[in-house]
C-alpha cells in the first residue's frame, strides 16, 4: 500500500496497536542498536520512526535526530514528544534533499511492510553522508512458537490482512541486505521473550543468540555500503 492508502491503513495500525507492547519492543530494538555502535553522536534519520519510541531513545542517547513515518497520526504522536518528523512514505517517495547527510540510517521492522524494500534500501543510502552507516532490523518469522503452529496447520502470518510483504529468517534476512548492496558489520538478536519478562528474557538471551532462528523474534543489523 502506497500513498493516501497506506497513509490510511497504517494511521488505522497505529490506532489499533497495544501501545505499551510495542513500545517496549520498539525501545528493545533501540537499545540493541545503540550496543551495536561505538559512538552515540551526530546525525541520525530513522525511517518509519512510528510515534517515536526508538527515535526518543536515540536522541537520549545524544543523537541529533529526525524521524519520518507514512502515517500522520504517528507523526503526530513522536512530535508531541518533542521530536522532529515528516510525513514521507518511502515505498513510493524519494526522501527529499533536505533530509540527507546523516551519519546513520536507521530503520526498525520496516522493509517487511514495503512493496519495494531493495528500493527504499537505496534511497536510506542515499540519505547518507559518505562513510555512514545503516542499522535496519528485520522479524524472525519462524521462532519456535511459530514452527510448532504452522506443523497444527496454523502458521500466524501471510492472508490478506497480514501488514507484512515480506517474511524473513535469519538466513533469508542476512541473503536479503547483502543481495541489496549492504555488508553486515554486526548484528544482535532480540530474544522472543517480550521486555516485560525481565529476568526471564535476560535468561534466553544466550538462546537467541546463538539459535536465532528458534529463540530470536528480529535481528537488528548494523551495516555498510558495500563498495
Amino acid at each position: 500500500m502506497t500513498g493516501d492508502s497506506g497513509a490510511a491503513y497504517y494511521d488505522q495500525y497505529w490506532a489499533e496497536r497495544d501501545r505499551k507492547r510495542t513500545a517496549a519492543r520498539s525501545r528493545r530494538r533501540a537499545t540493541l542498536a545503540l550496543e551495536l555502535l561505538d559512538s552515540h553522536c551526530g546525525a541520525l534519520l530513522e525511517i518509519g520512526c512510528g510515534p517515536g519510541w526508538a527515535l526518543e531513545r536515540f536522541r537520549d542517547a545524544g543523537f541529533d535526530v529526525v524521524g519520518v513515518d507514512v502515517s500522520r497520526r504517528a507523526c503526530d504522536d513522536a512530535s508531541a514528544r518533542g521530536l522532529k518528523v515528516h510525513v514521507l512514505d518511502v515505498d513510493s517517495e524519494d526522501i527529499p534533499e533536505a533530509l540527507t547527510g546523516f551519519q546513520l540510517v536507521v530503520a526498525l521492522e520496516v522493509l517487511e511492510h514495503l512493496l519495494e524494500p531493495v528500493a527504499a534500501i537505496q534511497k536510506m543510502c542515499s540519505a547518507l553522508q559518505p562513510g555512514g552507516r545503516l542499522i535496519i532490523s528485520l522479524p524472525n518469522e519462524w521462532t519456535l512458537p511459530r514452527r510448532i503452529s504452522a506443523l497444527f496447520g496454523r502458521p500466524g502470518f501471510g492472508g490478506h490482512d497480514d501488514p507484512h510483504r515480506r517474511h524473513f529468517d535469519p538466513c533469508s534476512a542476512r541473503r536479503f541486505l547483502e543481495a541489496a548492496g549492504l555488508r553486515v558489520v554486526d548484528c544482535r538478536w532480540d530474544s522472543l521473550l517480550p521486555p516485560r519478562w525481565g529476568f526471564l528474557k535476560t535468561l534466553t538471551e544466550p538462546l537467541a543468540a546463538f539459535f536465532p532462528g528458534l529463540f530470536a523474534i528480529s535481528g537488528v543489523f548494523l551495516l555498510e555500503v558495500d563498495p
